[in-house]
């Protein structure tokens, strides 16, 4: 096991990349993943202990009302990342 450890190479990452990746992850949660994202979508805005009933139509309005775009600008969605600085 120890020897496996150190045959790896070194991971060598930047953020050149990092926009690619969120905009890929981003597009498998939210529309290809169809019946999930929804629920995503509800655990997002609906800050309710309900949030999950599929019988309350009012929710599904409000998450059909809610595209990517406006969830990005209402801070539902942040892709900027984080480092911390001393």
């Amino acid at each position: 096991m120890r020897r496996d450890v150190y045959s790896f190479k070194p991971i060598y990452s930047s953020f050149f990349s990092c926009k690619n990746d969120a905009e890929e992850i981003v597009k498998k949660l939210f529309i290809e993943s169809k019946p999930y994202s929804d629920k995503l979508k509800r655990l997002l805005i609906i800050n309710k202990p309900d949030c999950l009933d599929e019988s309350n139509t009012d929710y599904q309005k409000l998450i059909d009302n809610k595209p990517l775009s406006v969830m990005r600008k209402e801070g539902y969605i942040r892709l900027n990342p984080k480092i911390a600085r001393k």
